[in-house]
């Protein structure tokens, strides 16, 4: 009972430090006041109040969410002084937990940011969202005053959509406004261990069971599940004279709900296959989620569904031999994720202005009363782009387990991985410009971005810094090497360790081969095997074929270790959040 008494005269301690600290506008966090019993006596008891919160945490799930911010812009700024210069930057907190400052844009009041990250945000109770702030303050530089702010609860974030409109004030809410900040933010919640449950399946051929050995797959890569076990999706290869299998067959995804029930060219499915004894097959079926997805109101319901089964023969017209009879049986998930941000829309100062849910149940902003549930897919021109490097594929590497990383690294946005057909190749669309590529928009180097050509459908690159664009791929630099473009559009190279620049292009060497540049600017290159360095480029007198056989190889060496250090990161995150916990 004294523990009891304690912990409740602590508890409302700390309540009244977290509102008083709510109305003095800082973060919880960030508060002066420390946590105190006010009893001495219970000044003993602060191992027991860690205890307590320590079994909290470790009773209640902690629930993950992948979080990208990019495009950050304001409009109309007012300095107050017009004699002072508006160079304008940005101090960003996400929920307390990431922090986060921009550059400064020179002499400026409609600044445009090149800043863009992405990192996990982690919290074991979901209410919590409600009483956390995405908060974006606008500082001038030339005189370190608050130009204004703005921030939006992390409920409506997660549930509400991806763009952003806020109203600049200061201090008095009730002032005049100070500009105007937009923003995306995509924050999408990660399941770890989204299960799906197939169950009771029965093969119906010519109006009555059928003997068969069922082959059942699922799409997407294997995952390790937030214990460390690893779920490798793993064939089931089962036989039953009867044509009839109980199961239950699992299968375990890491995955938000819009990637699990993407509307795309390849979506996440079941794949039924049916042989005889003989190996022959007799038959497929295809189960795509998206199609068989309960309310997310009952997220445990049992749906039961009901597929034709279809035979190809030697040739891929199905129409030629039509249904050749059905499966059916049942299917649930576990542990969907009951976070998904709307499709389309704006959030502009407290309210929605277009935009649909993306699944009907999911939960969504308190202004909007009855939103609409998005339905239709949306038909896009795809336009393939002439001229690309067949190499630039990722389905194209020999390595095989490099491809199945490369399929769970996410894309920066708003791009969207498809394909032509299920197993075939995969392309890459742009929703801004409605086109294609095969060009992979993933490792681009900070302050840079991938676009498409609306007009033309070729691929270009934007730097942030200078507003520049250029056709030249900036990625696959060495080691201490960035490309960068200056503001009358000339490609340059920067050496980081030298602090200096050149024009030369430090890529296309032969393995073993550095570039590096001296004090004075001056271009030479190491070789690691003889330990020697010399003037001459290596890539002097050398033909075309050679050439492009060094750059291709550097490119496959350079796309491995984006991927080994992406797949490190994760690692190095997982573990200090289990170590958290």
């Amino acid at each position: 009972s004294w523990a009891r008494d304690f912990f409740d005269r602590t508890q409302f301690v700390y309540t009244n430090q977290l509102q008083s600290s709510w109305l003095k506008d800082s973060p919880p966090e960030m508060s002066s006041s420390p946590l105190v019993p006010t009893n001495p006596r219970d000044r003993i008891s602060n191992e027991m109040l860690a205890a307590k919160r320590a079994i909290i945490r470790e009773a209640s799930p902690l629930h993950r969410f992948k979080v990208h911010l990019r495009e950050f812009t304001c409009e109309n700024l007012v300095t107050g002084d017009a004699r002072t210069p508006c160079e304008a930057y940005l101090l960003i907190d996400f929920g307390g937990q990431k922090r986060f400052k921009t550059d400064f844009e020179p002499d400026n009041c409609n600044p445009e940011w090149g800043f863009k990250t992405g990192f996990h945000y982690n919290m074991n109770f979901l209410d919590q969202l409600n009483r956390k702030e995405l908060r974006v303050q606008c500082f001038n530089k030339a005189n370190s005053r608050l130009l204004g702010k703005a921030s939006v609860n992390l409920h409506t974030v997660a549930c509400g959509p991806e763009h952003y409109q806020l109203t600049l004030h200061t201090d008095h809410e009730e002032g005049e406004p100070k500009g105007i900040l937009k923003f995306t933010c995509v924050m999408r919640m990660l399941s770890q261990d989204l299960t799906v449950v197939c169950s009771s399946l029965s093969l119906v051929m010519q109006g009555c069971n059928a003997p068969a050995t069922l082959t059942l797959t699922a799409s997407g890569a294997p995952t390790t599940s937030k214990t460390g076990d690893e779920h490798v999706n793993d064939v089931v290869h089962e036989h039953s004279a009867v044509g009839s299998w109980p199961g239950p067959f699992s299968f375990v995804y890491e995955t938000t709900l819009k990637d699990f029930l993407r509307y795309d060219e390849s979506p996440e499915h079941l794949h039924f296959v049916f042989t005889d004894e003989s190996g022959t097959e007799q038959g497929e079926a295809y189960l795509e989620f998206r199609k068989w997805i309960p309310s997310l109101r009952e997220k445990e319901q049992l749906l039961h569904f009901k597929l034709p089964v279809t035979y190809k023969g030697a040739s891929d017209e199905t129409e030629a031999f039509g249904n050749v009879g059905e499966v059916e049986g049942d299917i649930h998930y576990q542990n969907l994720p009951v976070f998904a941000q709307m499709v389309g829309g704006t959030w502009i100062n407290d309210h929605v202005h277009g935009g649909r849910l993306f699944a009907e149940g999911l939960p969504h902003p308190k202004c909007v009363e009855t939103p609409t549930v998005w339905q239709e897919r949306p038909h896009f021109e795809l336009l393939k782009v002439e001229g690309e490097d067949e190499t630039d594929e990722i389905d194209h590497f020999d390595d095989k387990h490099l491809a199945q990383l490369l399929m769970r690294i996410d894309l920066p946005p708003p791009w969207e991985k498809r394909r032509e057909r299920p197993g075939g190749r995969m392309y890459f669309f742009d929703p801004r410009a409605r086109r294609m590529t095969w060009k992979d928009p993933r490792f681009l180097p900070e302050n840079w971005d991938q676009r498409i050509d609306p007009a033309s459908g070729r691929v270009y690159y934007l730097y942030h810094k200078t507003r520049g664009t250029t056709y030249i791929d900036p990625r696959c630099c060495p080691p201490g090497w960035d490309m960068r473009l200056s503001r009358a559009g000339d490609t340059y190279f920067a050496y980081l360790p030298a602090m200096k620049t050149t024009f030369i292009d430090p890529r296309g060497l032969p393995e073993n081969t550095d570039p590096a540049l001296d004090v004075l600017g001056r271009t030479y290159f190491k070789n690691h095997e003889s330990k020697t360095t010399t003037w001459k480029d290596p890539r002097d007198d050398q033909p075309e074929v050679v050439l492009a056989h060094w750059r291709h190889e550097q490119s496959v060496r350079w796309v491995r270790d984006q991927v080994r250090r992406e797949m490190q990161e994760r690692y190095e995150v997982a573990h200090s959040d289990s170590e958290d916990d």
